[in-house]
C-alpha cells in the first residue's frame, strides 16, 4: 500500500489522480499546512524539504515533489500508460514538459497567492503578486502553443502530463478567463475533468475547501 501525505487543493491532486487511475491501494495522511504541520519535526523526518505532497512507497521509501512522484508511479505501473517508458519516442518530450511545468509553472502560483513569502517589504506584496499573475499568463500561453495532441498534450493520447496541467489550472484565480485565452488548454482540461478518477479526487479536494483557491505550498 502507498501512503500519500496530503492536503486539499495542494500538489497532492496529481499523484492522487494517478493512484486512482492505476488502481493502487493507498491511504492518506493529512498535513495541515495552515497550522504549520509541514514544518514540524515529525513531518521533516518524512519530507526534509517540508512540502506537500510526499509519497510513501510500499517498501517504506518516502519521496517528495509532485513531478518525481508522478514519474515513480508511472514507471512502477507501466501498464497504466501514464508515463512513456525508456525507448518510447515521446519520453523526451514528456520529461521536458513535465519538468517545465514543475520548475516554471508550479512555483509561480506560490508568488501569486503568497507574495509575502518573497519579499521583506510588505508594501511590495502587491507588486510581487501582479508580476506573478503576468508570468502565469505567459506560462499558460506557452503551454497552449505547445500542446501537440488533440485534445491531450501528446499525440499518443492521455498521459500524466494532462493530469499535471489540469491540476495547475485548478489554482487559477480566474480559470474561465484563462480557458477563454487558451482554448487548447481548455479542451485538454475538459477531457481530463470527464474522467472518473479526476471527478472523484477533485470532489474530495474541494469538499469544505476555502472559497478562494489556494496555491501550491
Amino acid at each position: 500500500m502507498y501512503t500519500l501525505y496530503w492536503e486539499r487543493l495542494s500538489g497532492a491532486i496529481g499523484p492522487q489522480i494517478l493512484l486512482e487511475d492505476i488502481g493502487a491501494e493507498y491511504r492518506k495522511i493529512p498535513v495541515n499546512m495552515a497550522e504549520g504541520e509541514h514544518r514540524a519535526s515529525a513531518y521533516q523526518d518524512v519530507n526534509p524539504v517540508m512540502r506537500v505532497p510526499a509519497l510513501g512507497l510500499p517498501d517504506g521509501t518516502v519521496i517528495g515533489e509532485t513531478a518525481a512522484i508522478i514519474l515513480v508511479l508511472g514507471e512502477r505501473h507501466p501498464q497504466a500508460n501514464l508515463v512513456p517508458m525508456t525507448g518510447d519516442p515521446e519520453r523526451p518530450r514528456f520529461l521536458f514538459w513535465l519538468l517545465a511545468m514543475a520548475a516554471n509553472g508550479y512555483p509561480i502560483f506560490s508568488r501569486a497567492w503568497h507574495p509575502e513569502q518573497f519579499t521583506m517589504n510588505a508594501s511590495a506584496n502587491t507588486s510581487v503578486q501582479t508580476r506573478a499573475e503576468e508570468h502565469l499568463r505567459e506560462f499558460f500561453a506557452t503551454i497552449n502553443r505547445s500542446i501537440s495532441g488533440e485534445p491531450y498534450f501528446l499525440p499518443s493520447g492521455f498521459t500524466a502530463l494532462d493530469i499535471y496541467l489540469t491540476m495547475l489550472t485548478e489554482w487559477s484565480a480566474d480559470r474561465r478567463a484563462m480557458f477563454e485565452d487558451n482554448p487548447r488548454i481548455a479542451a485538454l482540461c475538459e477531457a481530463v475533468m470527464e474522467r472518473p478518477s479526476y471527478r472523484r479526487v477533485i470532489a474530495e479536494h474541494t469538499l469544505h475547501a476555502e472559497p478562494v483557491r489556494k496555491a501550491a505550498s
